[in-house]
Order: C-alpha cells, then structure tokens, then sequence
C-alpha cells in the first residue's frame, strides 16, 4: 500500500526523501520547504475526496481521482473528541486512556488522571480549556458527560471548530419526547445539575449537542472507550458493503487522528462509504439500528436481497423441513415471510419476536460458555434458523475457539464463517480481527494449509493500531508462522 512506503523521491529536486505529505501520504519531500514549494502543483493530486450534495443524501463524498486498494483517501484531527457518552471505564481527562489508579485526580478540578504529569492536562486546547470550569461547577466526575462538556465550551465560545460541529446533522427534529433520544438529554440535564445552574442558556443546546453525538461520532482505538467527532470523515455515507475502511493514531498533541482508506478499487465520481453498524447482524436488525441511532433506511443492494449475498444471516427454516422462510420484501419492515417450498407464511411480527427471543438465551449461554453449552446452543438453533444465521454465526465463532484441532466440526465452522465473511466483508474493512481470529482456528485443523492461513490473517491485522487486540494478536501469528 502507498501509505506504507518510508521513503520516496522528492518532486522538487529528485532526492531520497523522508518527509511523506501528512494527508494523502503519497507524495515525499526532503524538507518542509520543498513541500511548500510543491504544494501548487501537488495541491490538485493531493485529496482524494471532494463534498458532493444530494437532496437525499445531504452532504456526503465522492472520490476526485481513481483510487487503487490501500490509498489513503483522507487524513485528519477531529473536531472534537472524548469519553463515550456510554462508557463506564474511568478514562483520563488529559489523554483519554483507560486509568485504573483512583487516587490519580487532577490536583485542581479532581476529575480521573492517568497520571498527575500527563501532558494534556496542561495543554490550551485539551484539558486546560475545561478544567476551570469543571472545579467551579464541582460536577460528580462522570466520564460519560465529559464529551458533551467539551463541547458545551466550543458552543459558548462560539469558535472555529463549533461552527463546523453545527454544519453536521444532528437529527434534533426526531428526537423529542417519546424517544429514548429525548429521555437520554433529561439524564444529561440531571447529571450537569451545578454546571447548567451556572449557565443556563446550556440547556437549551444540549439537545442539538447529543444529537451531534450519536450521529456523528466515531469509536476510536486508541484510545479504548473514547469516541471523535471529524469534520470531512463525518460525511463519509452508509454502505452495508463499504468501500473504506478507517484507523486511529494518536498524533504528537495526543488527539485521535483518523485515517481512511480505500479497500477496493474506486472510480472518479463514485460515493465514498463506511459502516455504521453490524456487520454481521441481519438486514433486519441493521434497518432497525440505523433508523434508530442514523435515522435513515439503508436500500443497498445486501439490504434489497433476501438471502443477503448468499449468507442467509436472517434466514429461517421453514417446519415443512423443505424450505426457508425468507422475507417477501426485505426493503418493508412489516412484510409477511414465505417458504421457498411451500405455502407457508409468517408475519414479520411473529419473526421479530422468535429472533428476539432466541438472542436472549444466546446472551444468556455467552456469559459462562463452554464447549458443551454452545454445543447444544448451536444444535437448538439450527433447527429453526439456517446455518448462516446470525446468532448461529455468533455461536460459532465462540465454539471454534474451544473446539479441539481434532475435532471434525471446527474445520467445518470455521470454512462457514469464512464464507460469510468473503461475502460480506471481501476486502477486509470491518471484520478483519473477527476474520483472522477464524483463520488462526482454521489454520490449527488437521490437513489445512497452516502457512496460507496464518499469512491471509497476519496481512489482515497489519494496519491494527499499536497495543490493540488486533495488533496483539498479528504479533502472536508471526511468531507461529
């Protein structure tokens, strides 16, 4: 991949260069002056994105240039960014990683600290610019109201970063009293009781703030439990088969910045996308997710397909024993089901409430699984659900990891998830540690190919952020090749 490459040559005078453009990181020069002096010619080649607008759609990206799998398409810092809104990890308020000391407090507003040196908590546009305001209102630390303190701030000082926070869509049209959206904003008020007696002129804006939140922001690693919010990557559509894929590094002032690449080859015009749900959930509960937290219906083509690219991550087994139930109009929440095989219908209604019922005792074997529960689980299953099922697919990938090598039905699971996922996700941009996880398994079974295995997952994992699971785990896998 382009952004891989550690050195090039430099357009200006043709030497070894080691400065790589902080954007596209295609381009090398020997020093910053050289950049400069390129920067009219480079300018044109160097996005690879431009903002297109759609009365559907709104704001979103399109690609300026034919982009190859592995260019990246977008560098940047975010906006904003903090806590999870629904994190209950003590995070520190400097740096945002995960602090397990609970006497480490800031020694002037006593809020979590990883340790009392961390850089950011002196620094003017990190923990410096709340701190203040934090030990006058004397809130509870609570992590989870850290983010929209933040930016409670940028709104009342009306800054640079708040006026491109305002442009993104916050959906605080549909998210009044009723909805689990305006009772989430009632449990924020409660929680910035002192700060909003302070200024309440807040109150009105938290709302428009929350909204902000949870449409726009994206879970970041590194850090662990912290979620950003970025101007131009926020305009990145919906896809349930996406053509980027995104990786976090901690840059040299300690903000999460956000790398989009390509992961297949895209056209000049075409729409730039991402995921913002499950992979492997099923057309119905991805609808229903992404109506609820995204408010729009996805209408691609995996969603416009019954049997979902072959997978049948939703599919039912019909007790005629013959055929599969599957939805006469996957595209219409409220569509009745038929046998492929027989006369037989179901109501959607009577679908969502085996498929709920059926997620709630494989929520309830995960919690204490072993091979014999999931074994009997999976067997339960398969009776009503097909194979590829999403909670059968779930199960199993637990079971691969507690199957022993010899036993026949590992090499079997293991190939139907691979399955799934080749479809799904072909170029890796969402299920990448989940795919290696299955291919190490698979590459243990007896008369499998341990080599072409443990390679395919390794070259999975090699954009994994340092110290993460993934990275952890492509550490493992080379010292077993």
């Amino acid at each position: 991949m382009d952004g891989d490459l550690k050195y090039g040559i430099c357009p200006v005078c043709g030497k070894n260069a080691t400065l790589k453009c902080g954007s596209c990181r295609r381009e090398f020069y020997c020093d910053k002056s050289h950049q400069s002096q390129d920067w009219p010619r480079h300018r044109s080649m160097c996005s690879g994105w431009e903002i297109g607008r759609d009365s559907v759609l709104g704001r979103h990206l399109l690609a300026t240039r034919d982009l190859a799998p592995g260019d990246v398409i977008l560098a940047e810092t975010p906006l904003v960014w903090g806590p999870s809104i629904h994190t209950n990890q003590r995070v520190c308020v400097g740096c945002s990683e995960r602090c397990d000391n609970v006497d480490a407090r800031c020694s002037e507003c006593c809020w979590p600290v990883c340790r009392s040196d961390c850089e950011g908590l002196s620094d003017k546009k990190r923990h410096q610019l709340e701190c203040a305001l934090l030990a006058r209102a004397r809130i509870v630390p609570r992590c989870e109201v850290l983010l929209i303190i933040r930016l409670l701030i940028l709104w009342r000082m009306k800054s640079r970063r708040w006026t491109s926070l305002a442009n993104l869509q916050n959906h605080v049209e549909s998210r009044g009293p009723g909805t689990e959206a305006h009772d989430e904003v009632s449990n924020v008020s409660q929680r910035l009781g002192s700060l909003l007696l302070m200024a309440s002129d807040c109150k009105n804006v938290l709302p428009m703030i929350c909204g902000l939140i949870d449409v726009n922001a994206l879970e970041t690693a590194p850090p662990e439990g912290s979620v950003a919010i970025y101007e131009h990557a926020s305009l990145l559509e919906h896809s349930c088969i996406a053509n980027t894929r995104h990786s976090f590094r901690i840059d040299d002032k300690g903000r999460p910045r956000i790398m989009v690449y390509a992961v297949t080859s895209i056209k000049k015009g075409q729409h730039l996308s991402t995921m913002y749900t499950h992979a492997l959930w099923s057309t119905r509960a991805r609808r229903e997710h992404l109506l609820t937290t995204k408010y729009f219906a996805c209408r691609c083509k995996r969603c416009a397909d019954p049997i979902e690219l072959g997978t049948h991550l939703g599919t039912l087994n019909c007790p005629c024993k013959n055929g599969l139930m599957l939805p006469n109009d996957p595209l219409n929440p409220n569509t009745n089901w038929s046998c492929d095989a027989c006369p037989g219908t179901i109501t959607s209604a009577e679908v969502a409430e085996l498929i709920d019922r059926l997620e709630e005792e494989v929520v309830e074997v995960m919690k204490q699984a072993t091979e014999y529960t999931l074994s009997e689980l999976l067997s339960r299953l398969t009776v009503l659900l097909h194979p590829g099922h999403q909670h059968c697919i779930s199960v199993s990938h637990s079971l691969i990891q507690l199957l022993p090598a010899t036993d026949p039905r590992k090499s079997e699971l293991c190939k139907r998830i691979m399955d799934t996922v080749s479809r799904l996700d072909p170029y890796g941009a969402r299920l990448a540690l989940y795919t290696a996880v299955t291919l190490r398994e698979l590459a243990m079974c007896p008369g499998e190919d341990k080599q072409v295995h443990l390679a395919k997952a390794a070259l999975l994992l090699k954009a994994e952020p340092p110290n993460s699971p993934g990275e952890r785990l492509r550490r493992l896998i080379e010292v077993e090749l």
